[in-house]
């Protein structure tokens, strides 16, 4: 057989393997932004201290939330617990900023924002206005960390080995990830 048809015939025989997923893999599933809350951190610079203050920030506001927002049975719920507990969410915000030495004003609010379309481990969120608990640091102009309230994700994530570690003033930088490196690993049980 000339070596032209042998590459055809590999195309064809090797192409749907590139579509495959693995085993227990599903699709990305797409929320609707009208059956969540999520919760947006935004740090007031990119310097590392003030990336790293937005996760100490993060982790005393989602304290305060945690038992509020899990024991929601709806959105309307949680959006009321979240309006009983904003002064709470803001005290221990501030309190954070505080005890790291900064001066740095701090806003929270509950309302309608607009988010660009994000991949959250296997859930598409599409670009669109969101209820959203937002928490600005000082100038608010540095990178952002957000999660889905509810249903609550964000609680999950905070005990994940996948969360970015903070070390002292400078935040860690994750390590890269290859869904086609991983798929590649699961299927030929990490021989590559």
């Amino acid at each position: 057989m000339p070596v032209r048809k042998i590459a055809v015939v590999l195309c064809i025989i090797l192409l749907p393997l590139l579509f495959m997923r693995p085993q227990g893999a599903t699709a990305p599933v797409e929320e609707s932004p009208e059956s969540m809350l999520r919760l947006h951190v935004r740090a007031n610079s990119n310097s590392p201290a003030d990336q790293a203050l937005k996760y100490q920030v993060r982790d005393a506001v989602l304290a305060v939330m945690q038992d509020h927002v899990e024991k929601s049975g709806s959105l309307e719920q949680a959006r009321a617990e979240v309006e009983t507990v904003l002064p709470t969410v803001l005290a221990a915000a501030d309190s954070v900023v505080d005890n790291a030495g900064y001066n740095y004003q701090v806003s929270a609010s509950l309302g309608e924002a607009d988010f660009p379309t994000r991949l959250y481990g296997d859930q598409v969120y599409r670009a669109g206005t969101y209820q959203a608990v937002q928490i600005y640091l000082g100038e608010g102009s540095g990178e952002n960390w957000w999660c889905v309230l509810f249903p609550p994700l964000c609680f999950v994530e905070v005990s994940d080995d996948s969360v970015i570690p903070v070390s002292g003033d400078r935040a860690q930088t994750p390590r890269p990830r290859s869904r086609l490196l991983e798929w590649w690993q699961n299927l030929f049980g990490g021989r590559s």
